[in-house]
């Protein structure tokens, strides 16, 4: 990784905490028993924050911020006219972008925000009007075209979609591979998104149920999961040792990459 970025995390009551961001992906969220993010924001005391808030990614010599939160993200930056914007989609950051989100309410209706300012050394040598420039012909502040799933809820058919637009019928699919992508397809349906990611327990609960309905003596757990994701991506992924569809997101569970039919 060439670029040198840094996140800094200011607490609604003023607290400051510096990450370097030296991998390709970091988590942001709540801890809870079984998972704690890389970046956690506590306290929470009013339950504001989701176990995965949302996800920042290194990707084509850039970074990107992808929202998974149930209250959302916002994003404020100088060029913006009308202040702070919802998260959409996957945005890449620019220096000086700052996620809010939400950590308490001050006087039962006043939002007090988290503030997650991104710092990129590299674009704070330039001048602030060139932050925003493209140096090549396609848009940089725009997702690179990639590999995606695209799922027929009526025909029960997974197709792939390549970076062109061309689809590929997936075959060899079996039924627990199509509870996992017509569980995580809802998901991303229902939060406009095209990225969704799901934790264990939640997938482990749309495959087999809650736990009271399971068999006597039987129990199912994330290396479960997993088996049925490795069969998936048998089908799904151009490679599935570098999957780029299905991808894990450590720790925590998947994220799928969707193409919703326009």
């Amino acid at each position: 990784m060439s670029r040198t970025a840094v996140l800094e995390v200011i607490s609604p009551s003023g607290e400051s905490h510096r990450y370097d961001l030296t991998r390709t992906q970091y988590t942001i969220g709540r801890a809870v028993a079984d998972h704690r993010p890389d970046i956690v924001l506590e306290p929470d005391p009013q339950g504001w924050i989701s176990r995965l808030h949302c996800i920042l990614d290194y990707e084509h010599g850039r970074w990107w911020v992808t929202d998974h939160a149930r209250n959302g993200t916002l994003i404020e930056r100088d060029d913006t006219p009308g202040g702070p914007q919802a998260v959409s989609g996957r945005q890449m950051l620019h220096h000086q972008d700052t996620l809010l989100i939400i950590g308490d309410m001050a006087d039962g209706d006043i939002p007090q925000h988290w503030r997650l300012v991104y710092i990129d050394a590299d674009e704070r040598t330039l001048p602030a009007h060139q932050w925003y420039t493209t140096t090549t012909p396609a848009r940089l502040d725009l997702p690179a075209p990639r590999a995606r799933l695209r799922y027929d809820w009526v025909a029960s058919r997974a197709y792939r979609v390549d970076q062109t637009g061309a689809e590929t019928l997936i075959e060899g699919l079996r039924p627990k591979g199509h509870q996992l992508l017509r569980f995580m397809v809802g998901r991303g349906r229902s939060q406009s998104s095209d990225e969704v990611a799901c934790d264990h327990a939640e997938l482990i609960t749309a495959l087999w149920g809650p736990r009271e309905d399971w068999p006597v003596g039987r129990t199912y757990d994330n290396s479960d999961v997993a088996a049925v994701v490795y069969a998936v991506r048998k089908c799904v992924e151009p490679e599935p040792g570098n999957p780029v569809v299905l991808e894990t997101v450590p720790t925590l569970g998947y994220r799928l990459h969707i193409h919703h039919a326009r």
